[in-house]
């Protein structure tokens, strides 16, 4: 079922909170995996990257990212190795609504985590899939985008159009919260 998205400022609070991790791999388990994909694939414009748990109210360490053009589901994920090499890259997020942001993350990742029915993986990502594992891993510890945005020194952008109907990105205020 599509579940409506927190965002800031109304939802900072509740986007804070760190993530329960998840002990029993039941019915409730699948249906929160239903939930993310089904709510992450109405969001059209733009199309969803990853979507977690507690973007949705549900504060239980899940996430689902699309990897490869499919949507995969992270249970419990723990990143157990970060590269040394780093790369910047233009973020947004649904739960910091039209706002973006260059931050700089470490390339490649080793990530442990289960399905939803409790197997276990570790897999290596690099490029785009580990910079958007990393994004819905900030998620579960209550860390948005725009914290790194802000610790790096950054900007925020918001797409807007000029006179003649371009989409163009304006710099505005870092929001604080």
């Amino acid at each position: 079922m599509v579940k409506p998205i927190l965002t800031i400022p109304k939802d900072d609070q509740a986007l804070r909170q760190k993530s329960q991790e998840i002990t029993a791999f039941d019915k409730s388990v699948e249906n929160l995996i239903t939930d993310l994909i089904d709510t992450i694939e109405a969001q059209t414009d733009p199309i969803g990257l990853g979507l977690s748990a507690p973007q949705i109210g549900v504060f239980k360490r899940a996430f689902v990212a699309r990897i490869r053009n499919k949507l995969k589901s992270f249970i419990n994920p723990k990143i157990t190795k970060f590269s040394k090499n780093e790369t910047s890259f233009l973020e947004g997020c649904f739960s910091v609504p039209e706002l973006y942001g260059h931050v700089i993350r470490p390339s490649e990742i080793d990530i442990e985590s289960q399905d939803m029915h409790g197997k276990k993986a570790a897999v290596h990502y690099n490029g785009v899939a580990a910079r958007i594992i990393q994004h819905e891993v900030d998620h579960l510890d209550g860390v948005l985008f725009i914290d790194h945005v802000h610790t790096q020194n950054g900007k925020v952008f918001k797409v807007e159009k000029d006179k003649r109907g371009k989409e163009q990105f304006v710099e505005v205020p870092l929001p604080q919260s």
